[in-house]
């Protein structure tokens, strides 16, 4: 997972090995592409192996699910392959399009407190939206200290 999103206004397609290999290290054999984000005036820059299908990196989707979200504070989450994915906005600012490292809830959950707290978002005021359903344990905790969670 290597990307990066950068204000369109700084954008030039000509520069995106340049523009990802300031963020991320890149190895000779990635591909780089671009994802052109215009709800939040932004692009994502993002690398894959080359041999691999060139699939769009998540966050993509949990960053486009955030405009859909009718809250001021928006919350879009995905768990898997070991990740964390994490897309947070405000009205119309995205404040936060990462992946951290996350081999299970516990860990994804400190994640995920830990960037809203960042940006000083109450979890007691904001719906999570995820977008695979999570195991037992976790949806409990959750629902515990968000306003709600969905599904997206």
């Amino acid at each position: 997972m290597k990307y990066t999103v950068v204000p369109a206004f700084f954008f030039r397609k000509e520069s995106t090995y340049e523009i990802l290999s300031e963020a991320v290290q890149l190895s000779e054999t990635d591909k780089v592409e671009y994802k052109e984000l215009p709800q939040y005036k932004a692009v994502l820059v993002y690398a894959y192996t080359d041999g691999e299908e060139a699939s769009v990196p998540v966050i993509a989707k949990l960053i486009e699910s955030t405009k859909r979200i009718r809250e001021h504070n928006k919350l879009a989450v995905y768990f898997g392959e070991g990740y964390v994915n994490i897309a947070i906005a405000t009205g119309d600012k995205l404040l936060l399009a990462n992946s951290y490292p996350a081999e299970d809830p516990v860990t994804a959950e400190y994640f995920v407190f830990a960037s809203l707290k960042q940006f000083q978002i109450n979890p007691q005021v904001t719906t999570i939206y995820i977008r695979k359903p999570v195991v037992g344990e976790m949806t409990d905790d959750l629902v515990k200290y968000f306003k709600g969670v969905e599904t997206i």
